[in-house]
């Protein structure tokens, strides 16, 4: 997910500064340019998370919530990510020739996959909370039905 938005970004940050709109480049209006710092700022997010996973590990502080909360979180914001580049380069957002529609194809199911966001989210919320959603609690009551 991270060398996903690290590609889409390159993409449209060169892109956007070779393609003009009124007499100016593209990357020369506010909008454009706020977009593509929150999408540098994600992807320095995502790499500092997988960064501090990595020490954790190399100090044997790894645990499953936390490789569960690294992992849902960077895929969100990857998404997020490729999804701002979509939007930045228009029409041609959705156009294999600039690949960005093709790497927004090849990050949902990284997304998606066998549910990677939502098991990952409960996998860190068992962790956090102490309580696991997967196997319901027993229920006190017999039903009457």
């Amino acid at each position: 997910p991270i060398g996903i938005s690290m590609g889409v970004f390159d993409i449209c940050h060169r892109y956007l500064k070779e393609r003009k709109q009124f007499g100016a480049p593209l990357a020369a209006f506010q909008i454009t340019q706020q977009k593509l710092v929150q999408m540098m700022g994600n992807i320095q997010a995502m790499i500092l998370v997988g960064w501090r996973l990595c020490k954790l590990y190399e100090n044997g502080k790894m645990t499953a919530g936390r490789v569960s909360l690294g992992k849902a979180w960077i895929t969100s914001k990857a998404r997020e990510t490729v999804s701002l580049g979509r939007e930045l380069l228009g029409g041609n957002g959705i156009l294999t020739d600039f690949l960005v529609a093709k790497a927004f194809c090849d990050l949902e199911p990284i997304h998606t996959y066998e549910g990677t966001y939502e098991i990952n989210s409960l996998v860190a919320a068992r962790e956090i909370i102490g309580i696991s959603s997967f196997k319901p609690a027993a229920l006190t009551q017999r039903s009457r039905m």
